[in-house]
């Protein structure tokens, strides 16, 4: 994917419920409305990549919808928990992901903001 004026991307760190730290690397193409997710563990370092197509996103800036390798996925922010969480859905007809990740207040406020610049669509 060229990086153009229409390319935005955010990175943050989550933690799964075992207290494992993740760093998140989430690119958009805004014109494109595709983008890529990378998921990088802590400890081994492995990557989990995934290509994203059909990117939307909610009023509210809590929630991106896309395509990824024939599943429909939604990356929610879930922020009545203390601490907030990151909740990624994969369905392919059933849920085929459910993982959950939690992130600091300060880095849901982050995403939160930076979904609300993305010129995408608006899930329905």
């Amino acid at each position: 994917m060229a990086h153009t004026a229409a390319t935005q991307q955010m990175t943050l760190q989550v933690h799964d419920t075992e207290g494992h730290t993740y760093s998140v690397l989430i690119r958009v193409d805004e014109k494109a409305a595709q983008g890529t997710l990378m998921i990088t563990g802590s400890t081994a370092g492995e990557t989990q990549k995934y290509e994203l197509t059909q990117l939307h996103k909610s009023r509210n800036g809590k929630t991106l919808g896309f395509e990824a390798s024939g599943a429909t996925v939604t990356l929610t922010i879930e922020d009545v928990h203390t601490p907030p969480r990151l909740h990624l859905v994969a369905r392919v007809f059933v849920p085929v992901v459910d993982t959950t990740y939690t992130l600091s207040e300060g880095e849901q406020e982050r995403l939160i903001a930076w979904i609300n610049t993305l010129s995408l669509g608006v899930l329905s």
